[in-house]
């Protein structure tokens, strides 16, 4: 490519920031959650199918993502390979099927992850920088047999020849590169010769199904994306490819070691202005002062090219295709905010479970949290900013991924995880997941070896409805409505690319994020924020650039959501350009906060070597701006002075995210904590009533603002686990008022209760126990009921001080269920308590003087399963990885405990008021 190429690509760099959200013909349903489908081997039959999309459509699902893997041992004659006719009439029958049901369907570009296959020769395969050094202490003639070097078995190219001695001289030996053997004479000193490699990673697509096996290709070359975009171009211009999925997907990048590209000599000095050729020595030098400055710039380049090379060239092809992106930009090494504006859909991903406070929510103790780290709704800001800033309507959540070890996870621990995406700012949740799964195999069927499973023979599948519809009612608002938000908080990239000293490739990924954003001042500050109550979404350096200042002096992008202040955390490191920028604004009248002082240092090297007095000019002009706050410390006495919002129910332990809908606010609020039960609260939205709606129970009401106290409060009830919606109305709301339960007015049901199971694997069990109190059926001392998994019906009856009256209600409160319970009163479903805390409301409409209550629990699988591996049964059958744990050992769960099941500890009615 010529150097005019690159420089047309850096003015692109300067007038784009976001992608525009392409117009959609396809409507589809994305208020309800989807899930990821895994295919194994794709082996799958029309039949079943169309059978397992019905169910979904029935649970509530409202699309499922197709992902192909590896398949099912002994089982290849049904295997379909990717791409082939077959596989592509599988794709359309679904596609078609799918639409019958109400449901949307996404596919990966690909088979497992990253994008890779068959189709991806060596020249267009990943590849890695490397190093070959020889050192042959003083001399001064080097001697060198060229035998030796392209004998490496991981040799794909050699780019360079360079002697170096201790004083940082260096001599090109540019000329030996195809001879045998590397003769010169060098001024005497201690010289080693460096060779630069393009060694190919050899990494290959990971779970890959059959048909798409094959190196990862490229992800730095147009050349190499290009080639794997244009295999799918006969696909899907095929004439017979009449019907579309609704988007292409690209998962986390996973794609390792991978630091380097054909030309990148020439592209780096398109892109930075000088050849790293240049700077050899001080590159290989990581105790040189000026090294930083050169990885910096390095790390820029395969940033960029990342975006130029394949973000945008992948969206813009998808969208010519009809097709929306998907795109969990995580992993990546360059600015994640950048690749996630480049999508329609931006997606974060939701691995093991975070560590709530919530009473009765279980952590797997057997996760590894030092390996996997733990989801944090800072990092889910990520995707959600960029949507935020570029106006996009839906930003999506791999969910649950490893919420807990296979055949444990219930609904109560799934649900505080997706409140925390919500408040995070996602609203389109995805399921990871569900596997294809022949109607006739046996239980626990086919199964994708990275918990957890919400497939056919999910132990919460009857359940699975409630959570959905719950999803359902949240997202519904929070799609349909408009962030609102104050702060934009600067990501100081280059801060990062300057100052860590790791490996070149810096990858911006889940896991890790404690190395390159919790322990950070950028990370610091962002927490600080997040727990005082602002309300902000995270902006790149090439999102300011396009930043925009209005009348009211607020910032905006494109024409969306307006911002009140951009906030700089404290670094050393900046980019010029960007500088320029913020000192533009201010001028404009926006208002820009340094919160750490101004920046040190110019980042890259070419602004290293002109030493130029720039940054101290543009200092002084910045200091005399009267909208310019330069803050050593103090940063919330500077927010409170521009009167940014803050919200103070987070102080008291309530986590929200605050949107708009027709320009009034509302927030979504959760308490995924253990201190806030009950107090008076208030909010930044100024009312005279507050509309509370219950998402769970689908119910609303209100009540009204005291006017008496500054800024407003209301009394309200939030228990731990708990959510509602808040609406603020000047005016009365045609609602019931909302009546809190009133704890001292309680009526425990301690009488006897008889237990039937009457579903699962009952043949060894009694027909009936008869208990006194309630504890897990694993203590009765039925050893058949260790090993049960099913549903049982608890039967009592209770009575109340005279039939009530048809206005009160009660709350049914049990203290503990494993793992959901089926309510009925006097024969009338009351429907099914599954989330935590344990609660139901009865209203007095059921109840009489003396009533009879019935109670049908589901608990996990584990149980199951413990007596199926005791027994030997051959159930994990997969290829590849097959069957793993949640530490990644192969999965025997012989040697487990039972889990507790049933209703335990008390269970009693509170009445509300």
């Amino acid at each position: 490519m010529s150097n005019i190429h690159f420089i047309l690509i850096l003015v692109l760099f300067i007038v784009q920031g976001c992608q525009p959200v392409p117009d959609s013909e396809k409507t589809v349903n994305t208020t309800n959650p989807w899930t990821y489908w895994w295919w194994m081997g794709s082996a799958a039959t029309k039949e079943d199918i169309k059978i397992q999309l019905q169910e979904f459509s029935a649970s509530g699902i409202g699309g499922v993502h197709i992902i192909p893997i590896y398949g099912v041992q002994d089982n290849e004659q049904n295997d379909i390979s990717f791409l082939s006719e077959k596989w592509m009439e599988m794709i359309e029958y679904t596609i078609d099927e799918a639409g019958k049901n109400g449901l949307g369907v996404d596919i990966t570009l690909g088979t497992g992850w990253p994008y890779g296959g068959p189709f991806v020769k060596e020249e267009n395969a990943a590849k890695k920088l490397q190093l070959e050094t020889y050192d042959f202490g003083n001399t001064s003639k080097i001697v060198f047999d060229m035998d030796s070097i392209n004998a490496n078995p991981e040799f794909y190219e050699l780019l360079k020849i360079v002697a170096v001695n201790r004083k940082g001289k260096s001599i090109d030996l540019e000329s030996f590169k195809t001879k045998r053997k590397i003769e010169c004479d060098v001024p005497f000193g201690s010289w080693k010769l460096v060779f630069f490699c393009a060694g190919l990673t050899r990494q290959k697509v990971k779970r890959a199904a059959p048909g798409g096996e094959g190196l990862v290709m490229d992800y730095f070359s147009s050349e190499s994306v290009d080639n794997y975009l244009n295999h799918f171009d006969s696909v899907f211009t095929n004439s017979q490819f009449e019907i579309r999925p609704r988007a292409v997907y690209h998962d986390s990048y996973e794609v390792y070691r991978a630091d380097w590209t054909t030309n990148f000599f020439s592209q780096f000095e398109a892109l930075r202005g000088y050849d790293l050729s240049d700077v050899l020595p001080v590159f290989i030098d990581e105790e040189h002062p000026e090294h930083r400055y050169v990885q910096c710039d390095v790390r820029e380049t395969l940033s960029d090219l990342l975006l130029t090379s394949f973000t945008r060239p992948w969206s813009r092809w998808a969208h010519q295709q009809k097709f929306e992106t998907r795109n969990q930009a995580h992993g990546s090494p360059g600015n994640i905010l950048d690749y996630y504006a480049e999508v329609t859909i931006p997606e974060t991903e939701s691995f093991g479970s975070s560590q709530f406070a919530i009473p009765g929510v279980r952590v797997d103790e057997d996760y590894e949290e030092e390996r996997f780290g733990r989801p944090s709704p800072l990092m889910m800001k990520f995707a959600s900013s960029p949507a935020h800033l570029c106006g996009k309507k839906l930003v999506s959540s791999e969910t649950a991924t490893w919420l807990g070890n296979h055949f444990k996870v219930a609904l109560s621990q799934i649900k505080p995880q997706i409140d925390e995406l919500f408040v995070g700012g996602i609203n389109h949740i995805f399921y990871h997941g569900s596997t294809y799964s022949p109607v006739a195999e046996d239980f626990p069927g086919w199964l994708f070896y990275a918990s957890t499973n919400f497939g056919r023979n999910a132990h919460f599948k009857d359940e699975l409805p409630k959570l959905n519809k719950y999803i359902q009612n949240c997202q519904s608002l929070l799609q349909n409505s408009s962030p609102d938000n104050d702060i934009l908080l600067y990501f100081p990239i280059h801060d990062l690319w300057t100052k860590d000293k790791g490996q070149l490739l810096l990858q911006l990924d889940v896991h890790k994020w404690s190395k390159w954003f919790g322990e950070t001042a950028f990370g610091d500050l962002s927490k600080l924020l997040w727990e005082q109550g602002y309300s902000y979404d995270y902006i790149s350096d090439r999102q300011i650039a396009k930043l925009q200042v209005n009348d009211e002096k607020n910032l905006l992008l494109n024409g969306n959501s307006t911002y009140s202040t951009v906030i700089v955390p404290e670094l050393e490191f900046i980019s010029k350009e960007t500088l320029a920028k913020l000192e533009k604004l201010a001028q404009q009248g926006a208002s820009v906060v340094f919160a750490g002082g101004l920046p040190k240092h110019f980042a890259g090297y070419k602004a290293f070597l002109e030493n130029s007095p720039g940054l101290s000019i543009a200092k002084q002009r910045l200091a005399q701006l009267p909208n310019v706050y330069i803050e050593n410390e103090g940063i919330l006495a500077t927010l409170d002075k521009l009167k940014i919002r803050k919200e103070r129910m987070k102080l008291q332990g309530l986590d929200f995210i605050r949107k708009k809908k027709n320009g009034t606010p509302f927030y979504f609020v959760t308490n995924l904590s253990d201190r806030f039960y009950e107090d008076s609260v208030s909010i930044s939205s100024g009312c005279n009533f507050l509309e509370i709606y219950d998402p769970l129970a689908n119910k609303r009401g209100f009540v009204d603002v005291d006017g008496t106290t500054e800024s407003g409060k209301i009394f309200f009830q939030l228990a731990p686990g708990k959510s509602c919606i808040l609406f603020p109305h000047q005016t009365k709301p045609d609602l019931k008022e909302w009546k809190y339960s009133n704890p001292s007015d309680t009526i425990v049901l301690s009488g006897k209760w008889t237990v039937k199971f009457i579903s699962g694997n009952t043949d060894k069990l009694a027909g009936e126990y008869n208990i006194q109190s309630l504890s897990s059926w694993t203590e009765w001392g039925d050893s058949a009921l260790l090993y049960f998994s099913g549903k049982a019906k608890y039967a009592s009856t209770f009575s109340l001080n005279g039939k009530p009256s048809p206005e009160s209600a009660y709350l049914l409160c049990l203290e503990d269920v494993r793992e959901s319970a089926e309510v009925w009163v006097n024969g009338i479903n009351m429907g099914t308590i599954w989330s935590v805390p344990f609660q139901l409301e009865i209203p007095g409409t059921v109840l009489k003087a003396e009533n009879q209550i019935e109670i049908i629990v589901q608990n996990l699988s584990a149980n199951k399963i413990i007596a199926m591996d005791k027994a030997g049964v051959a159930w994990k059958k997969f290829k590849e990885i097959n069957f793993v744990d949640i530490k990644y050992k192969p999965f025997d769960a012989s040697g487990w405990e039972p889990s507790p099941s049933g209703i335990i500890g008390k269970a009693y009615l509170t009445k509300i008021n």
